[in-house]
């Protein structure tokens, strides 16, 4: 019987490994955030054991680099020009979808935010550069930066709260957004022609 060097792959589809501990760490990362996740329980979670978790990712920062950069992985469109506040409406309108396909994108990047470590992007920094891109022709500068990073970041907190409980006695688990989805983007969009100042 041959025997395996610590840390090397399960016997299997190295790929599928791969997989099986991202999928894993995404949710523990969502759920805990960086600091309370633990590549034990991912690991634990995934079918694996730390060594080949190490072996696929490196450590546990480099785990949550290939998590973040998963969550936020696609391409945002292009916006028809419109006047500045129908610009902010279509802006919040991609973020929204974009960010419903994601689903632990807004999590993680709000969740890295409060405690993520230092240095490298974060989750999903090319939508800041995006809306910035977008906001260019109304907002320039720091203004502008400004303006794209906070809609950004209240599109991540509509999006992360969108399933929570209710609190007007609704049921639990029917949240803001599955009661009146319109509702929703009608007040992130007013809140983000706010901030922008173009509203």
């Amino acid at each position: 019987m041959e025997k395996k060097g610590v840390g090397r792959p399960r016997d299997g589809n190295p790929e599928e490994t791969r997989r099986e501990i991202l999928a894993a760490a995404s949710e523990a990362f969502a759920a805990a955030g960086y600091v309370g996740a633990t590549t034990r329980a991912v690991a634990s979670r995934a079918g694996v054991n730390v060594a080949t978790l190490h072996y696929h990712f490196g450590s546990k920062e480099g785990l949550y680099r290939a998590v973040l950069e998963a969550a936020g992985r696609g391409t945002l469109p292009a916006l028809p020009p419109a006047d500045g506040p129908g610009t902010v409406a279509g802006l919040v309108g991609a973020l929204l979808r974009f960010g419903r396909e994601r689903p632990r994108l807004a999590r993680l990047a709000l969740l890295h935010a409060l405690a993520g470590p230092e240095g490298g992007p974060a989750p999903g920094e090319e939508r800041v550069v995006w809306a910035e891109q977008t906001l260019r022709p109304y907002l320039a500068g720091p203004a502008g930066a400004e303006a794209a990073r906070a809609i950004v970041a209240l599109v991540d907190a509509a999006l992360a709260t969108s399933g929570a409980p209710a609190l007007d006695g609704t049921e639990a688990g029917e949240g803001f957004e599955s009661r009146s989805p319109g509702r929703q983007e009608r007040a992130v969009v007013a809140a983000a022609l706010c901030l922008s100042g173009l509203g």
